[in-house]
């Protein structure tokens, strides 16, 4: 399993090249949940999202001989990002595959970079596939999203951060896709510090849930979400299953409603604009009591939403917050 050291060994190598990203009290969120609630503002993190982290710290592991092949990654977005950030900056050969239906803003995103995009899959777990045949069929080197230690070290960096940032911290929350980001942030704070790790992901595409909840890796949800930046699958005997399932103190789910009303929420009560995903948390916050009177950080993990999409909830949602 990886450790706080591994997390910190890896914090090392990356820190010159990330931000550390601010963390700003949530008066409006702390009076709603009985909480006292800081959101980590990774949406603000270069790239767009906390995926950069992962990325960087798995390139920067690579030997020069493998920093040199062609590296390739499938993503529905913010990973995407991410590797493009990485790969253009250092002039290396990549290939990135998305899905054939990802998100007009994140691929508009990618415009800015030096990147090979090819779609493959009307969903997540089968672009991944084929970004891993292809890797292999090349001889290049695959950047996975999430199933990889060194993508789980780098997210895992977010902890350091918020232990410097907030003193006496009692619960981290984040959404939970494919499972990187909560599984760097589990190891890190692992059963011996006393902080509670709470997983948020949508009723619609909670694969982590019943995962956990049946003992194996269930196949993806046929259901619609917005949030498609957590939806799409686990991968067959993926490391952040198992890191999952024996740290997690818990995982909170939310209706496709409730995701809507907290994109409006940050909106309108922290002039930020998030992407689903990422108001996973804060929905949770929304509509519980159940951490009432701990000391609560959540990751605010990314910020690319469909300008189209972010008009109609603020129209539906936006007077209410």
């Amino acid at each position: 399993m990886i450790t706080r050291e591994d997390i910190k060994k890896a914090y090392e190598r990356i820190r010159e090249e990330v931000w550390k990203t601010p963390m700003v009290y949530s008066h409006e969120l702390s009076k709603i949940s009985g909480a006292r609630v800081h959101l980590k503002m990774e949406c603000l993190q270069n790239s767009g999202s906390f995926k950069l982290r992962g990325a960087l710290t798995k390139i920067l592991s690579l030997s020069p001989e493998d920093q040199a092949k062609t590296q390739v990654a499938a993503s529905t977005g913010n990973h995407a990002a991410a590797f493009a950030h990485v790969t253009h900056a250092r002039g290396m050969k990549n290939v990135l595959f998305l899905p054939e239906g990802a998100s007009p803003a994140k691929v508009k995103a990618l415009e800015q970079y030096n990147v090979d995009i090819r779609y493959f899959g009307a969903r997540s777990m089968e672009t991944e596939q084929k970004a891993a045949e292809y890797a292999k069929e090349i001889d290049g080197v695959l950047i996975h999203p999430y199933n990889d230690p060194e993508i789980i070290k780098g997210q895992g960096t977010i902890g350091i951060e918020i232990e410097e940032q907030v003193a006496d911290v009692e619960v981290v929350m984040c959404p939970i896709g494919g499972g990187g980001l909560i599984s760097g942030l589990a190891s890190y704070f692992n059963p011996s510090t006393n902080v509670q790790v709470i997983g948020s992901q949508p009723e619609n595409a909670a694969e982590m849930f019943h995962s956990i909840e049946n003992g194996h890796i269930v196949d993806p949800s046929e259901l619609k979400t917005i949030s498609d930046a957590t939806a799409g699958g686990i991968e067959e005997g993926s490391l952040t299953f198992e890191i999952c399932n024996q740290y997690l103190h818990g995982i909170d789910l939310c209706t496709e409603e409730q995701i809507r009303e907290a994109i409006a929420f940050m909106a309108q009560n922290h002039q930020t604009i998030i992407e689903p995903g990422a108001a996973l948390s804060v929905a949770t916050l929304l509509n519980s009591r159940h951490y009432e009177g701990k000391n609560v950080v959540v990751v605010v993990t990314g910020k690319k939403i469909n300008m189209s999409l972010f008009t109609e909830i603020l129209a539906d949602y936006g007077d209410n917050n």
